[in-house]
């Protein structure tokens, strides 16, 4: 795609109003290189505002707009300024870029389903260093913190159209139900109809662009709505974001030192359960919230 015809939102929620100036100059360096590359590009933030209600704000602000692409920046994401031009290039409905997580032991906030279907989140793992360097690979999902969106992928209806009348049957069978029944399966037929919309469809009806789950993040749960209608995620392994933390920026260089680390302890632990067999067994294996490692991911 060339450069000259795009015209990008670059959309970053701050709720807090604020920036630490380490990723204020990095706004500074990426909006100068742009526009010595000729991208036509407009920086949006939206502050003191829940990030969901922004991030909808900003696609009604993308489609109506008239913006070819939205780069998603978290407030917190600090970027190589060819990261933009690279994933305009890739030509893909989304293009997330690898980042560490705010805390230990900083996983990457990229999933993928172990078991290859995207409906089964207990499958879902973070992508590891072992994961990176490999190009351009479809995944599931992962956070917004630099994410690159087609714009026209929000106005696109789901790839699976079809009949969306209830058969005379089932609405017998529904009605047949209790007062919780029926109320859980027009739930469950209204989110299979939602497939088949847009989200600009879904906006319209009162289903914002973005929603904040029960359990989860809302980019995340973008990611799975997205993936339901047929839009391709794609994770670009040869580039990383870096992430304004607690160490104070959160890099590549750093998770491969926690990974090192964390091999070591598991290498120290496996020695003492050999010197003392069946000593220290309740701590293997769990992080500080008394969960399996393996069996948590997360974007936080």
């Amino acid at each position: 795609m060339n450069l000259g015809d795009v015209k990008v939102l670059v959309a970053t929620p701050n709720y807090m109003n604020q920036f630490e100036a380490t990723v204020h100059t990095n706004h500074l360096h990426c909006s100068t290189t742009w526009t010595k590359e000729g991208i036509d590009f407009n920086w949006t933030i939206i502050g003191r505002s829940f990030v969901h209600f922004a991030r909808t704000q900003m696609c009604q602000i993308a489609v109506e707009g008239g913006f070819t692409h939205i780069l998603w920046l978290d407030d917190d994401a600090i970027i190589e300024p060819d990261i933009l031009p690279r994933f305009i290039e890739h030509d893909k409905d989304v293009v997330i870029a690898p980042y560490c997580l705010r805390k230990m032991p900083h996983d990457i906030g990229v999933l993928k389903s172990a078991s290859g279907d995207y409906h089964d989140h207990a499958s879902y793992r973070n992508l590891d260093i072992a994961d990176m360097d490999q190009g351009l690979i479809e995944i599931d999902g992962g956070g917004t913190h630099c994410m690159l969106v087609k714009t026209e992928v929000l106005t696109r209806k789901g790839v699976t159209q079809g009949e969306q009348d209830v058969p005379v049957e089932l609405q017998q069978e529904i009605e047949a139900l209790g007062e919780r029944g029926q109320m859980l399966a027009k739930q469950i037929l209204a989110e299979n109809e939602a497939q088949h919309m847009s989200f600009m469809d879904e906006d319209e009806i009162g289903i914002p662009y973005f929603v904040m789950p029960k359990v989860g993040t809302e980019d995340m749960y973008w990611c799975y709505r997205a993936k339901r209608k047929g839009i391709e995620i794609w994770c670009d392994t040869d580039v990383f974001a870096g992430h304004m933390g607690f160490t104070p920026v959160v890099s590549r260089s750093w998770r491969e030192h926690t990974e090192k680390e964390m091999a070591h302890k598991k290498a120290d632990q496996a020695v003492k359960m050999a010197i003392i067999p069946g000593d220290n067994k309740n701590s293997e294996g769990r992080n500080h919230y008394g969960m399996h490692r393996e069996k948590a991911v997360n974007l936080v």
